[in-house]
This record gives structure tokens, C-alpha cells and sequence, in this order.
């Protein structure tokens, strides 16, 4: 069932990279994609919790303002 759940995945991947003209490869590291991937291996609770400030505009954007927050971003963005 998990090759079927990858094959799927990449199936999806190339589709949504053709119609977009995207790279496949820059498509599957993009930031959205990697947060997903990131959601999927937390336990079910923390996602829960991730899951409740990402739909909160305001508890977003209380969290993305954090000195931390903006540290990691500019971390993961390649900026200095």
C-alpha cells in the first residue's frame, strides 16, 4: 500500500509540475510540500495543534512574528 501511496505521489507530482511548468523536483521541494511532509511525521495530537494555528490568521501571523519564527525563516530562505 505505501508504493501505491508514492507512485501516487509522484503520479500527482509530474501532472501538477506539466499543467504549472514547474520542475518536477523544484515542485516536490517546495516549502509547502515540505511542511506537508513535516505535518505527516508529527504524532497525531501535535498536528491537531499545528493544524488549529495554521487555519487561525491571527494566531499565524502571532507566531510567524516571533524573533524565533523569523530567525528559522530567514534560515530556511537562504537569507543572512
Amino acid at each position: 500500500m505505501n508504493g501505491n501511496k508514492t507512485n501516487s505521489l509522484e503520479e500527482l507530482l509530474k501532472k501538477t509540475s506539466e499543467k504549472m511548468g514547474i520542475n518536477k523536483e523544484n515542485l516536490k521541494n517546495s516549502p509547502q510540500n515540505q511542511a506537508a511532509n513535516l505535518l505527516k511525521n508529527l504524532d497525531p495530537q501535535n498536528a491537531k495543534k499545528v493544524g488549529q494555528i495554521l487555519s487561525d490568521k491571527a494566531a499565524t501571523e502571532k507566531l510567524l512574528s516571533t524573533p524565533k519564527a523569523q530567525q528559522l525563516l530567514k534560515k530556511l530562505l537562504g537569507e543572512k
